[in-house]
C-alpha cells in the first residue's frame, strides 16, 4: 500500500483547474462581496469534484490542506490576539494617547519616513514583522490617520519597514528557514540580502520622505489638531500611565517573549489601565476584546480611528487564510505545482536565467500556498539543484528566496502576509498595494545581479567536487 504512486492531476487538468480558482477568486473580488474569501472557499469545491471526475483520493488530498492550515495557526492565533490588543488599547487610553503626543510632537511631513525608520528599528531587534505592525505600525497608523495622510501610504511605510527587519534580523524566522533550506551559513545568507536589500532600503526611504512632503504642503492646520486633542481628552483620561501596555509589548519583544504571549500580555494591562484609570466595568472590558471598542466622539476622523478592533473583527481574515492556504496545500498534492515550476525551470541557460526562474518559482509558489515557510521550501527543494550543477554558492540561492518568497507575501491579497497586514493596520490591500517599494524593488535588484554577475558567488571546482562526493 505505501509502496502505491498516489494519482495526481496531469498538466491540462492542472491549469484547467488554476483558471477556474483563478476567475472564481477575480470575480468575488471584482464584485466587491466580501473579498477573495468565497472565491477561495469554492476552489475547495472545484478541488473535490475535480477529485472525484478524475478518481483521485479526496480525503489524501484534503490531508494535505490540513497539514497546511497547520503551519500557519501561530499566524491565525496571532492575528485574534491582535484584534483584542487593539481593542483593549483603543479602550484603556493607549491609542489616544499616542494619537495626542503624536499630533504635537511629530511633524506631518516626516511622518511617512518616520514610520518607516521606527517599524525598521523594531522589527530588526525583535526579529518579529508581526509584533512590528501589530505594535509601532498600530500606532503610527492612529497619528497618520489623525494628521490627514492618506493611510495606504502610512501602512506601505509600516510593511516596508516591517519587512527589511524580518528580512535581515538574525532572530526572524524566514532569516533562519532560507539559509536552512539552502544548505547555506546564516552570516553569509545575510551578508548576501544586503546587496540586495540596502539599496532598495535607501530609494525606499526617499521615496517616502518625497511622498511625506507632497501630502503635507498646505493641507495639515493647527486648528485641526486642537480639535482633536480636545475630543480625545474629553473620552479618555490621558498621560504616562495609559502607555504601560504600549512599553510592556514593545518589552516583551525586546525580550524575545512569543510574540502571541506578547499581545496577550499587552492586552491584560490595557485591561487593567481601562478598569482603574478609564473606569470602565469588567463586562465592557471583556466585550470591547471581542467586539472591538466604540466611541463616542462625534468627529468622522477620529470615529474612523477609534471604532475598531477586537477578536471578532479578525475572524474573516482567519477564515481567508485557512482556506488560501488549504487550496494551497492540496494543489501541492495534486502535483499542479510541480507542473508549473518544471516548466519555469526547463528554460534556464544562464546564471541571470536561473535567478530569474527562481524569482518566479517563489511567486507562484507563494501565490498557490500562501504560506511563506512553504514557499520557501518548495522553492529551495526545486531550485537547490539548479545551483549545485551551476557552481553557484548556497547564499545566493538563500538570498533568492527571501527575496522572492518573503517579499511576496503582502503583495498577495489573500496571502496569510497580506492578509494579517490589512486586518492589523484597518488598510484595504488595495490601499497600500502601490506603495511597497521595498518589495518590487528588491526582486528588481535581485534579478539585475543575476544577468550583471555583480555579488553572484560562485564555488570553487574542488569545492563543489568535495561536497558532490561525500552526498
Amino acid at each position: 500500500m505505501s509502496g502505491t504512486k498516489e494519482k495526481k492531476l496531469n498538466l491540462p487538468q492542472s491549469l484547467l483547474l488554476l483558471l477556474l480558482i483563478i476567475v472564481s477568486v477575480a470575480v468575488c473580488i471584482r464584485l466587491k462581496t466580501g473579498g477573495p474569501m468565497i472565491g477561495l472557499f469554492a476552489s475547495w469545491i472545484f478541488i473535490y469534484l475535480f477529485c472525484k471526475i478524475f478518481g483521485i483520493s479526496y480525503a489524501n488530498i484534503v490531508a494535505g490542506a490540513y497539514d497546511a492550515i497547520r503551519m500557519v495557526v501561530p499566524t491565525l492565533c496571532l492575528l485574534m490576539a491582535i484584534g483584542v490588543m487593539i481593542g483593549t488599547w483603543l479602550q484603556s487610553g493607549t491609542i489616544a494617547t499616542i494619537i495626542s503626543w503624536g499630533l504635537k510632537m511629530i511633524n506631518p511631513s516626516w511622518l511617512l519616513p518616520l514610520t518607516l525608520l521606527f517599524c525598521s528599528i523594531l522589527s530588526i531587534v525583535t526579529g518579529t514583522s508581526y509584533g512590528s505592525a501589530g505594535s509601532a505600525g498600530v500606532a503610527m497608523m492612529a497619528i497618520g490617520n489623525a494628521m490627514g495622510i492618506h493611510p495606504g501610504m502610512v501602512a506601505g511605510a509600516v510593511i516596508c519597514g516591517a519587512m527589511f527587519g524580518d528580512k535581515l534580523s538574525p532572530l526572524s524566522d524566514t532569516t533562519n528557514l532560507a539559509p536552512a533550506v539552502a544548505d547555506a551559513k546564516l552570516g553569509d545568507h545575510i551578508r548576501s540580502m544586503l546587496w540586495t536589500t540596502l539599496p532598495t532600503y535607501v530609494i525606499t526611504l526617499i521615496l517616502f520622505t518625497i511622498l511625506g512632503f507632497q501630502q503635507t504642503s498646505g493641507s495639515y492646520t493647527e486648528g485641526s489638531i486642537t480639535v482633536y486633542i480636545d475630543a480625545l481628552n474629553g473620552e479618555f483620561q490621558l498621560g504616562w500611565i495609559t502607555m504601560i501596555p504600549a512599553i510592556l509589548i514593545i518589552v516583551l519583544l525586546l525580550c524575545k517573549v512569543n510574540a502571541i504571549s506578547a499581545l496577550g500580555l499587552s492586552s491584560f494591562a490595557a485591561g487593567f489601565v481601562s478598569y482603574f484609570v478609564q473606569h470602565d466595568t469588567l463586562q465592557g472590558i471583556i466585550r470591547t476584546a471581542y467586539n472591538g471598542y466604540t466611541t463616542t466622539i462625534e468627529e468622522p476622523v477620529l470615529q474612523s480611528i477609534l471604532n475598531r478592533g477586537g477578536m471578532g473583527s479578525m475572524l474573516q481574515y482567519v477564515a481567508i487564510i485557512c482556506f488560501a492556504v488549504g487550496m494551497g496545500g492540496m494543489l501541492e498534492k495534486l502535483g499542479v505545482l510541480d507542473h508549473i515550476l518544471q516548466a519555469i525551470v526547463k528554460r534556464i541557460n544562464s546564471d541571470g536565467s536561473m535567478i530569474l526562474a527562481t524569482m518566479i518559482v517563489g511567486y507562484v509558489t507563494s501565490l498557490i500556498s500562501c504560506s511563506q515557510p512553504m514557499a520557501h521550501v518548495l522553492t529551495g527543494r526545486l531550485m537547490a539543484p539548479v545551483f549545485q550543477e551551476r557552481k553557484v554558492a548556497p547564499e545566493i540561492l538563500s538570498r533568492c528566496l527571501e527575496d522572492s518568497g518573503t517579499m511576496a507575501g503582502p503583495m498577495i491579497p489573500w496571502h496569510g502576509y497580506g492578509v494579517y497586514m490589512a486586518g492589523t493596520l484597518g488598510v484595504a490591500w488595495s490601499a497600500f498595494f502601490p506603495y511597497l517599494f521595498l518589495l518590487y524593488l528588491t526582486p528588481v535588484f535581485s534579478i539585475f545581479y543575476g544577468f550583471t554577475g555583480i555579488s553572484i558567488k560562485h564555488l570553487p571546482e574542488t569545492k563543489n567536487n568535495e561536497s558532490k562526493e561525500e552526498k
